[in-house]
């Protein structure tokens, strides 16, 4: 990998400060001695010496200064054109750079822009909807709420009602199936009693969206006792994502389907640890599709240890009613077929998953896989923590749901799509391309994966293609 400008700037300014340090060393001695020299002309020789010294040291600072400030608008801009909606930090307010400070308002300027123009609509509607004394919810047809002003969330409950939760935490599962399935056969909106979870009825009128997306649900006005309009929603929640073909080396990045996925376990021996909970997301290169996730808590059959619920918070109260492994793995087969499997060690979670499959007598086959534990050890080879928390600070990503499988999916997919501008960059523009550089550069990584008994190759019919491992 190339050396960055600034650090080729950096050290070479720190050879020329020291070889004046030695030059001066090795002159000073002679001039003392010549008797033609005088006091005034030393002493001016050695303050000479003592400013260009100075001098060094401050270009080594404010090129040290310069460099950090390039990296974080490469960075920045990098976000950007992966994810629209990235978040561009403010500098240091001591930070010395003002070029590098006026780029990064420019393009936070030109951000937000894009941003206002994009949303427009959105909060024209949302001030329509937000007004109204109605409750109104969109939902995906499986009951995943994509949208709910506070009417609704009056009617529903506050902590139940809420974007990217399911609507039968809210109401009854049947009541709405039976709803949506009369509204799409009569081809209009309908009448309809929901049956609230704690037992009161809730009428309502429901439409289905077309293509079958799911609903929208309209409920009587409710009076509120405070004037409190607003509406969240994120209608992203009904796109779907390209139906997919079986993988070819040949797949372009920008249209890879993946699966990003993580556990939450009892502990670190893939050989004897169990799985307690599943998160995943679909992606379609750098789109994240919520719609198609797993958040899902295991029963291992085992007691949870103590050390492990401290970690995570799961405990044996939480897992008594979950499904065991086999229910879970037949919904992950489902979603990740034809995808490749996305994680930040990702070879730990598929040796743990290899090994419940073993133990309830289940077919595994390994998957095609990428590591952005690997790849971040390429990408940023002078970093020496390359854990999760510490790559979403470097690649400006919030965390949240952190140590929870859904919530370190979800932040190991921002991960990966910041990396794919910095992957193409360097012309890996195909799935063969990243295997290549993923499978045989990372080698101390994948050492360490080995010695723990990891799965790290990938599957036979793509080895001969995608090189050693």
């Amino acid at each position: 990998m190339p050396k960055s400008a600034h650090r080729t700037i950096n050290t070479s300014l720190l050879w020329a400060a020291a070889m004046v340090i030695l030059g001066g060393l090795l002159i000073t001695p002679v001039l003392f001695k010549v008797e033609s020299v005088s006091l005034t002309v030393r002493i001016l020789v050695m303050w000479a010496w003592l400013i260009a010294l100075a001098m060094v040291v401050r270009s080594v600072i404010i090129t040290r200064e310069l460099g950090k400030g390039m990296e974080w608008l490469r960075t920045s801009v990098l976000n950007v054109v992966a994810d629209t909606n990235a978040v561009i930090p403010e500098l240091p307010a001591n930070f010395r750079a003002p070029e590098i400070i006026t780029l990064l308002q420019a393009l936070s300027r030109y951000q937000n822009q894009v941003t206002r123009e994009r949303l427009a609509p959105d909060r024209r509607l949302v001030a329509v909807l937000g007004s109204l004394a109605s409750g109104v919810v969109i939902a995906t047809e499986k009951g995943q709420v994509s949208l709910v002003n506070n009417s609704a969330r009056e009617l529903l409950g506050t902590e139940r009602a809420r974007v990217g939760t399911s609507l039968f935490a809210a109401i009854s599962r049947e009541s709405f199936v039976k709803a949506l399935a009369k509204a799409q056969k009569a081809g209009r909106s309908i009448e309809t009693i929901f049956e609230r979870l704690d037992g009161v009825d809730l009428q309502g009128r429901v439409s289905a969206l077309a293509d079958g997306e799911g609903a929208i649900i309209i409920f009587p006005p409710v009076e509120l006792e405070q004037n409190r309009p607003g509406v969240d929603f994120d209608l992203e929640l009904h796109d779907v994502p390209p139906a997919v073909k079986p993988l070819s080396l040949e797949l372009p990045l920008i249209e890879l389907p993946c699966l990003i996925l993580d556990t939450e376990t009892t502990g670190l021996d893939v050989r004897t640890d169990r799985i307690l909970s599943l998160g995943a997301v679909c992606a379609h290169g750098t789109r994240m599709f919520r719609s198609h996730m797993i958040d899902d808590l295991v029963n291992p059959g085992v007691p949870v240890p103590q050390t492990s619920t401290a970690i995570h918070g799961i405990t044996d109260e939480m897992i008594q009613a979950a499904p065991a492994w086999p229910e879970t793995y037949a919904e992950l087969q489902r979603m990740a077929r034809n995808r490749v499997i996305v994680g930040h060690g990702i070879p730990f979670d598929l040796t743990i998953m290899r090994e419940e499959c073993q133990r309830y007598g289940l077919t595994w086959e390994d998957p095609v896989f990428i590591d952005t534990l690997r790849l971040a050890s390429l990408l940023n080879p002078t970093l020496k923590d390359l854990g999760l928390e510490n790559l979403a600070q470097l690649y400006q990503i919030e965390l949240r749901g952190r140590h929870t499988a859904l919530g370190d999916a979800l932040v190991t997919a921002e991960l990966f799509f910041r990396m794919m501008p910095r992957l193409q960059m360097q012309g890996f523009t195909t799935l063969e391309d990243l295997l290549r550089f993923h499978c045989t550069e990372a080698i101390d990584v994948i050492a360490k994966q080995k010695e723990a008994g990891w799965i790290t190759g990938q599957p036979e019919y793509l080895r001969t293609q995608a090189g050693p491992h």
